[in-house]
This record gives structure tokens, C-alpha cells and sequence, in this order.
């Protein structure tokens, strides 16, 4: 199951996770991209390693947010795939 989180307000991110994989994927759209990637794909799965998530496909839409943004609407997002697969 997949979970999302966020909206698509000005300095927000809508972030999606399904917990399968290999590895950590993070698929990110962003008019940042070139300048600031690296910066929000690093916030993304350093989320992950806080929350001991190990494979997760993470789809972020960036519209400006803050690094903590993005790491609060990224474990928030976590944390609702796992009540998913837990139930």
C-alpha cells in the first residue's frame, strides 16, 4: 500500500512511499532539482534512516519546501505505510 503525504501549496512537498524495494528510491519533481536535488534526495533518506526504513520507493513533489518539511511530510508518510503493512 502506498502512503502520501503533504499538499501542493506553495513551500510544501506531497510526499508518496511504498514500502517495498531494494534499497532506498527516491523519484523527485522538482523546479529546484538542479540547484537543490541533492539537498532534498539526502533530507528524503536520511528521514529513512532515522525511521530504520531499509527499501521504500519515495516519490517527492517538491513546490519549495524547507528540509524540514521535507523530512517531516517524508516520516510522516513512513510512518502511515507502516500502520498499512502492520494492520
Amino acid at each position: 500500500m502506498r502512503a502520501i503525504c503533504g499538499t501542493e501549496d506553495a513551500s510544501d512537498v506531497t510526499v508518496s512511499v511504498l514500502l517495498e524495494g531494494n534499497g532506498i528510491v527516491v523519484n523527485l519533481k522538482s523546479k529546484n532539482k538542479p540547484l537543490f536535488g541533492r539537498l532534498i534526495e539526502a533530507a528524503v533518506k536520511e528521514s529513512c534512516l532515522e525511521m530504520n526504513v531499509e527499501n521504500a520507493t519515495i516519490d517527492v513533489n517538491d513546490f519549495g519546501a524547507l528540509d524540514f518539511v521535507i523530512k517531516a511530510r517524508t516520516k510522516t508518510a513512513i510512518r502511515e505505510a507502516l500502520k498499512q503493512v502492520n494492520a
